[in-house]
């Protein structure tokens, strides 16, 4: 019985060793020493107006391609109107590489001058290999193309993407799976300082005004047009715009693939209205399902002050997962993915329930701190009254912030106090950086302050854990990779990843992925899936060193693809393979062709056998996509007279005709009514052709639909 004993407490001791013996992870304060200079203003003089309270944020971004993360910060400003205190500029810091920076903002001209600023999302939009800065602003945005010489340019009139209403959080993702990143700007309220809003205040002390008390502000999606500018779609993909359903007063956002489909959704965080959560239907438009999804709500259905907004795969499931910071007195919110379309928050299952309750959330992010294969949390805090303190006895203005580890197991353990001296001062901390500035294998961050000095944090934790990192060069996809999704297997435990530098609050991070590996030297696989469809796969990658992986390989399949994406029929001929393969999203060489609007392809596709009829994850056949997405007659044509089913309905319910009356295509309507289209089929929604076309307004459609169900009728 002893011997018995003994054996089962090695057996304990052996499998506690992980959780006892890991590294204690430490930040150090380097601010001064990296020669970062920059201090928030948010021109607070007792007026007490808003933007005042939400301070501002930044983005770690290779600005000049040496392999190098460079530091932009985002400033406000004094609401007065002279010139020699209102002209607050942001900064831009170039990384010398030796762990120190230069400010070479007055030579880049990107000083942001005039304008009180919020945000930025970094992102190369027009795919030329160098990375842009968009800059959100209390009033117009401003969109700076990177010139490639350390210069950038103000671009933002030519491309059509100065929103001009309270700007807060931005991000570049391709929804509509071109190649071209789109932009989503999250706006808040509508709001203006030169209107005499009636004071507010508690027990007679005057203090900013709360959110409720104003109107949203209405989202906006701009497409990206490939040449250089950009089109306004939010109302016509369904997630906002003027007139528009959504007015959420959004602080937060992050894209990401949330159903694992292949499309990238939208998630946006809202203060004191339900979060909103935009489903990618696959055919350039989404649907808002928070309520369906369990996530527009805390656990127990209260609408909360969402700010903050991360997400990641936490507990190694390989969906990902959505975390959010809110107000004092509310908790944060943790949205575990379910798998099956919906999310249940588990924070207090989690342990970062009671955590958080006395804390202002703001910036946070989802990341391995210590290189152990399991995502970390960390949070920004600070309140938003500067005088809470006259009118709270246990709530404080200023905050420390807070760090927490991921213990595997699903829960999370605080470990601000031994994480460095910097955990143990309080703050107004805003905006959160992630990112390897120093590339050496782990990751930093950089935290702003609401009226005062941003913190560089350096990730100083001594462990022997190992990481790899992955830099992601698209060819068919956006050049950045945005959207990739990565997926890693080392010593049986899976890690999922996917390219998308924007989240956390007002920011934008190190677009490559880490992971850690923990002791392991080697990664048994690794899975990249771009947006093309490409799916490519290695084995035995080396540890500790950042690996790029360009789209394509030199597999038949992916020279079949590629060839159809860039149009090289010559090379399609050359070629003895399968042409109705699926990519890794769903889509066939036809479907791809048929987007690209490409008839020659498309009809040598089809002389080769491409079947007409094959449909895509979303159920959306080639016909039902060129009908959608490019109204192009020929094509549409060559598919009927090719067999092509005019009846067939996508996973929504829609069906050709009713994309084609809805978008007011008389043209079209026409030639699927000479074709036999069922005019009385309805969708998910219960709508048909008939009743699409009469919402929309378009009359002559109208008449043509009643007169074709008149025919049937009677026949």
């Amino acid at each position: 019985m002893k011997d018995k004993t003994r054996f089962l407490l090695i057996v304990f001791l052996v499998y506690a060793l992980p959780l006892f013996s890991a590294a204690a992870v430490q930040f150090v304060d380097v601010t001064e020493a990296a020669g970062i200079r920059f201090r928030h203003v948010n021109g607070a003089e007792g007026a007490f107006h808003i933007p005042e309270t939400l301070g501002s944020g930044g983005a770690f971004f290779d600005a000049d391609n040496d392999g190098y993360l460079d530091i932009y910060l985002v400033n406000s400003g004094y609401w007065n109107t002279s010139p020699s205190t209102k002209q607050v500029p942001n900064a831009l810091y170039r990384n010398n590489r030796d762990g120190t920076f230069t400010d070479i903002t007055a030579t880049a001209k990107v000083g942001n001058r005039g304008n009180y600023g919020q945000g930025v999302a970094s992102a190369d939009y027009d795919n030329d290999g160098n990375v842009d800065l968009y800059v959100t602003n209390f009033g117009a945005n401003v969109l700076y193309r990177n010139n490639g010489d350390e210069t950038f340019t103000d671009v933002t009139k030519s491309a059509g993407v100065g929103d001009n209403g309270w700007s807060s959080s931005a991000c570049f993702l391709d929804y509509n799976l071109d190649g071209h990143l789109d932009l989503f700007v999250v706006n808040y309220l509508v709001y203006s300082v030169d209107v005499p809003y009636p004071p507010c205040g508690e027990n007679g002390i005057h203090t900013y005004c709360h959110p409720s008390l104003f109107e949203g502000a209405p989202d906006r999606l701009y497409r990206n047009n490939g040449d250089g500018t950009f089109a306004d779609v939010s109302q016509e993909a369904g997630v906002g715009g003027i007139g528009g359903p959504f007015h959420g007063k959004g602080l937060g956002v992050v894209s990401a693939d949330f159903n694992n489909d292949g499309a990238p959704d939208l998630y946006v965080a809202n203060d004191d209205t339900r979060n909103d959560f935009f489903y990618n239907n696959g055919d350039g438009t989404f649907r808002e399902i928070s309520l369906l999804a369990g996530c527009a709500y805390s656990f127990n259905g209260v609408a909360q002050a969402g700010m903050g907004v991360a997400t990641g795969d936490y507990n190694g499931d390989g969906w990902f997962d959505i975390f959010v910071t809110n107000l004092s007195y509310e908790t944060n919110a943790l949205y575990r993915n379910n798998g099956d379309g919906t999310f249940t928050d588990v924070i207090y299952e989690a342990h970062l329930g009671k955590e958080s309750y006395l804390f202002v959330g703001f910036g946070t992010g989802l990341f391995d701190a210590d290189n152990d294969g399991w995502l970390d949390i960390f949070i920004a805090n600070g309140h938003i009254l500067d005088n809470i303190e006259d009118t709270h006895d246990i709530l404080t203005y200023r905050q420390p912030d807070q760090l927490f580890r991921n213990k595997g197991d699903g829960t999370f353990q605080e470990v601000s106090e031994r994480a460095g001296a910097y955990f143990q001062n309080v703050a107004v901390s805003r905006g959160t950086l992630f990112g390897d500035y120093d590339n050496d294998g782990d990751i930093d961050m950089l935290v702003t302050q609401s009226n005062g000095p941003a913190t560089l944090l350096r990730n100083d934790t001594e462990t022997q854990n190992n990481y790899v990192s992955i830099k992601t060069v698209g060819v068919i996809s956006n050049r950045d990779g945005i959207g990739t999704r990565i997926t890693l297997t080392v010593d049986e435990h899976t890690q999922v990843r996917e390219v998308n530098p924007a989240s956390s609050y007002l920011s934008s991070h190190d677009p490559r992925c880490y992971f850690g590996l923990g002791p392991n030297a080697t990664v048994d696989r690794l899975e990249v899936r771009w947006q093309s469809g490409v799916r490519q796969v290695f084995e035995n990658l080396p540890a500790n060193q950042e690996h790029t992986i360009s789209e394509f390989s030199d597999t038949p399949e992916d020279a079949l693809f590629k060839a159809v994406w860039i149009g090289e029929i010559s090379t399609l001929r050359d070629m003895n393979i399968n042409v109705n393969l699926k990519d890794a999203v769903g889509r066939t060489p036809l479907r791809i062709a048929a987007e690209k609007a490409d008839i020659h392809t498309v009809m040598f596709l089809i002389e080769n056998g491409a079947d007409v009829n094959i449909a895509d994850a979303n159920g959306n056949t080639p016909l039902i996509f060129i009908i959608n997405k490019t109204r192009n007659l020929e094509i549409t044509k060559h598919f009927i007279a090719k067999g092509a089913a005019v009846n067939t309905q996508n996973r929504t319910g829609e069906t050709a005709l009713m994309y084609a009356a809805w978008r007011g295509y008389t043209d079209i309507v026409a030639l699927l009514l000479e074709n036999r289209a069922d005019v009385n089929l309805k969708n998910g929604h219960g709508e048909t052709a008939l009743t699409l076309a009469e919402s929309k307004g378009h009359s002559e459609i109208v008449k043509m639909l009643k007169a074709s169900n008149e025919i049937l009728r009677k026949q």
